[in-house]
């Protein structure tokens, strides 16, 4: 299943690499998201995944860093923390060879100045379009806390990059969007090459497994095929938990069961 993809962290990554190879599924490695990992043993953890990826048939991706990372901020120490951990991230993607990362938009929708929001525009769409151009490997911009896509239809159109792309979080959409998440696919579809796939009740982000929450997954699954798009997949359930693996069973097996995208 080409389009699909599990997501792993460093605790559980020899299963999941064997889930994933058994079922001809692609990876994404979250490992290299987290700043304890970045500043200590991620030399190690290369090398190791480098290694045990060799033959790896799958579509590799990755989870940049996310905690905090204010690429606009008006705090010039903090906006180049926020460079050079993902500039980081892009080396390790490189050297991994990954075709997409993920990194999140960190776009504060409580934050209603105007002049805020072109900052935004103006600092990540420049930045962006950069990376794109240095590395030449596809970069997925998460919603995160969006009440509704138009911010990000203004990112990809200002920084008018085909390396520039989309990773919905159904999650999120579920949780802060104030539009239905039809109004995502309608404005974006063009730029959703990414999706990750999670539940919750609407409150939490808890990503729970598909069916355990509140999102109509018949109607997600009819949007993608509507639109005519081919987006891949990632089942974010709980990866950080013991239970990683036992939720990305459950969550391909409801989406096979139930024939949503990409079934």
């Amino acid at each position: 299943m080409e389009n699909l993809s599990v997501q792993a962290v460093e605790s559980d990554f020899n299963e999941k690499l064997k889930y994933a190879q058994a079922n001809g599924f692609g990876m994404e490695l979250a490992t290299f998201a987290f700043a304890e990992i970045l500043d200590t043993r991620w030399k190690v953890l290369l090398g190791r995944y480098k290694k045990e990826l060799k033959g790896f048939s799958g579509t590799l991706s990755m989870h940049g860093a996310f905690h905090d990372l204010i690429l606009n901020s008006r705090d010039s120490l903090v906006r180049k923390v926020a460079e050079k951990r993902i500039l980081h991230n892009m080396l390790i993607a490189k050297e991994l060879k990954a075709e997409y990362i993920v990194f999140h938009s960190n776009f504060n929708s409580m934050i209603r100045n105007e002049s805020y929001r072109k900052n935004w525009i103006e600092v990540n769409s420049k930045f962006w379009k950069f990376v794109c151009q240095k590395y030449g490997i596809t970069i997925c911009i998460e919603n995160l806390w969006e009440k509704n896509p138009a911010v990000l239809r203004e990112l990809f159109d200002v920084a008018d990059s085909q390396k520039l792309k989309l990773c919905l979080d159904t999650g999120h959409v579920n949780i802060f969007s104030e539009v239905p998440i039809s109004k995502w696919f309608s404005v974006l579809k063009k730029d959703i090459a990414y999706i990750h796939v999670n539940d919750n009740k609407g409150k939490l982000d808890s990503e729970l497994v598909p069916g355990e929450g509140t999102i109509n997954w018949r109607n997600f699954s009819t949007l993608v095929k509507r639109n005519g798009m081919n987006p891949k997949v990632v089942f974010e359930v709980g990866s950080e938990t013991k239970k990683g693996l036992e939720n990305t069973m459950k969550s391909v097996e409801y989406f096979r069961k139930n024939k949503i995208y990409p079934f």
